[in-house]
């Protein structure tokens, strides 16, 4: 298989990046047309991540968040759109910040600053994300799949870019002199592997004749803020009307990724004279570890699952094997983010890449691992 394409055009994969600032000029304009004062310079604290983001309070005393979001040069993000199209719709019990202005000009989007918010990956790492958190999120998430659009909504119908099928065939020159060492030696592993190939081209092809409904469709630990208010819901440049099994996927996704981590932190060392793999342990040791891991967070997940299904009146019976399979290449997905600027891939990669694979070819049997059973959708 051809690990590098030279076709010129190609949907690039998801790239962590240091901490930049919009442009304070641009930022202060568009916070003067809302009312909203200026930035208070000793007030900025900037943000990392794909796109520009900062956060401070103005000369009014309002604490904002602004993101300026990446487009080619005269080109509005097509994100943008869809925050603003998520802001016309109301979900009974999930909060979001307020989107306070917009500049479709220059990308820019001002949101309501959440105070002492700890984004949800931090909490998880710490033990501080429990099952009725858990149950609560299923819930409003839940309902976002349930909300019914009046025809003066619009919503955008396209299929989200990942995964990015064209990538499994090879990488673009551009990609391959832009990747790191880890992030080829990834795409090599996934390549390589025709049955996980297959499968990921299944998942994606399913995915036009799934059921739809609005769904962030990018939905990480990361985009949940937890403040004394309680979690608020963040990140809509995503939004669509897409598969709702993607948003589920994704959240067991990200404890099927702590898991592998703590699974590796565990094994990374072993008795000297025995066979290892990559992560420093045998495939029994590994195994092992693994369902020790997969139990601790199982709880978690199936309180999501049941808040979930508690929220939907609307049968699909297909949705836990599509989740599932969301979940098998989250794993893969969050490899490359994580190890953008690494040499090699780490042990915690090789753990999450095992059990992504198992997700991908087996993930009727991986769901009832998780005890998410059959969605026997219940009316509220």
């Amino acid at each position: 298989m051809c690990f590098v394409r030279t076709a010129a055009t190609l949907i690039l994969m998801h790239s962590s990046s240091g901490a930049r600032i919009p442009d304070l000029a641009t930022v202060n304009s568009l916070l003067s047309r809302q009312d909203l004062g200026e930035l208070l310079p000793e007030t900025v604290v900037s943000h990392s991540g794909r796109h520009r983001k900062c956060s401070g309070f103005t000369t009014s005393g309002r604490g904002v968040f602004v993101k300026q979001m990446n487009a080619a040069p005269g080109q509005q993000a097509p994100g943008l759109e869809r925050a603003k199209q998520f802001e016309r719709i109301r979900v009974p019990g999930l909060r979001t910040p307020e989107l306070l202005g917009s500049d479709e000009e220059n990308n820019l989007l001002v949101f309501d600053l959440v105070p002492d918010a700890e984004p949800a990956n931090e909490l998880a790492r710490e033990s501080g994300f429990g099952p009725e958190l858990a149950h609560h999120i299923g819930e409003v998430i839940g309902r976002l799949h349930e909300l019914p659009l009046s025809e003066d909504i619009s919503i955008d119908t396209s299929l989200p870019p990942y995964p990015p099928l064209n990538s499994l065939d090879g990488l673009t020159v551009g990609q391959f002199q832009t990747s790191s060492a880890a992030v080829l030696q990834g795409w090599r592993l996934l390549q390589e592997d025709q049955p996980v190939v297959d499968a990921v081209r299944a998942l994606r092809h399913g995915e036009e004749t799934a059921p739809k409904a609005p769904s962030h469709c990018d939905f990480r630990l990361d985009q949940i803020l937890v403040s004394g208010q309680g979690p608020h819901i963040v990140d809509w440049e995503e939004f669509r009307f897409g598969d709702p099994a993607r948003d589920v996927g994704m959240f067991v996704g990200e404890w099927l990724y702590l898991a592998a981590d703590r699974a590796a932190r565990v094994l990374h060392t072993g008795d000297a004279g025995r066979p290892r793999s990559a992560t420093g342990a045998t495939r029994e040791e590994i195994s092992a570890q693994t369902v020790i891991e997969l139990r601790t967070v199982q709880p978690t997940v199936k309180a999501f699952w049941d808040g979930y299904r508690s929220s939907r009146g609307t049968p699909d019976p297909d949705l836990p094997r599509r989740a599932i399979s969301y979940a098998g290449w989250h794993l893969y997905d969050r490899m490359f983010n994580v190890v953008a600027r690494m040499a090699l891939l780490s042990a915690t990669q090789y753990v999450a890449n095992g059990m992504g694979r198992r997700a991908l070819l087996a993930p009727d049997g991986f769901a009832r691992l998780l005890e998410m059973g059959e969605f026997d959708a219940r009316s509220n």
